[in-house]
């Protein structure tokens, strides 16, 4: 990412008299406190956009600080999931275990965060993932009416029986070897906008405080 910054006379005279190790501590305070920015600003949008269960989506979004020998600070998510929404998934998922995802969007407009790794004829509650999905069908394959795996229409799907009669079935989830996720999040957009906007007024900061030192 490229940002033009436009000095006054008493700026470039403040930087004149700054060693070398003080800019790049001020730069690397900018940085930093930029990124922070970002990560407020990402934390803010999520809730509008995905349904939270649980805080660690929102707290998955972190930053990297700056520093003097490092001048580049990085703000992105640990979670892979929501990485699917930012970059898309498109077909990369091609695995032994098959992918049951939820990616419509529900009444409110907003997507679904879980989803669930699980092997298609093997332990249901040895799906590798934290989900809700996977504990709540976890709980279930310890209950009297188990979930089990039926093929319809060439597809396989994890149901369980409703009543003590064989139907109907409550469908839980479908098994694909795949799936295409949409680029539903601007993350970089977001970010973009944050450093473009904040970083001038962080960097003048820094810069001012290193001089009067």
């Amino acid at each position: 990412m490229q940002i033009t910054l436009t000095l006054t006379k008493g700026m470039l005279e403040r930087l004149d008299a700054l060693r070398e190790s003080s800019i790049n501590t001020a730069t690397a305070k900018a940085l930093t406190f930029t990124a922070k920015d970002a990560q407020m600003a990402l934390r803010t949008q999520v809730p509008a956009m995905f349904v939270i269960r649980r805080p660690w989506i929102v707290g998955g979004i972190r930053i990297k600080p700056a520093n003097g020998g490092n001048l580049k600070a990085q703000v992105g998510s640990i979670d892979k999931y929501m990485e699917r929404h930012v970059i898309g998934a498109g077909r990369e998922k091609q695995a032994a275990n098959s992918l049951s995802i939820r990616s419509k969007r529900g009444s409110n407009g907003r997507l679904a965060t879980g989803g669930i790794l699980i092997k298609p004829y093997g332990s249901i509650a040895s799906a590798p993932v934290h989900t809700v999905v996977r504990r709540r069908l976890n709980r279930m394959e310890n209950q009297k009416k188990k979930p089990f795996q039926i093929v319809s229409g060439g597809r396989v799907f994890i149901v369980r029986r409703k009543g003590k009669a064989r139907k109907p079935l409550q469908s839980l989830a479908m098994l694909q070897n795949s799936a295409d996720i949409s680029e539903n999040w601007d993350f970089f957009g977001t970010v973009s906008g944050v450093v473009q906007s904040r970083f001038p007024h962080h960097f003048y900061r820094a810069v001012v405080n290193a001089s009067t030192r």
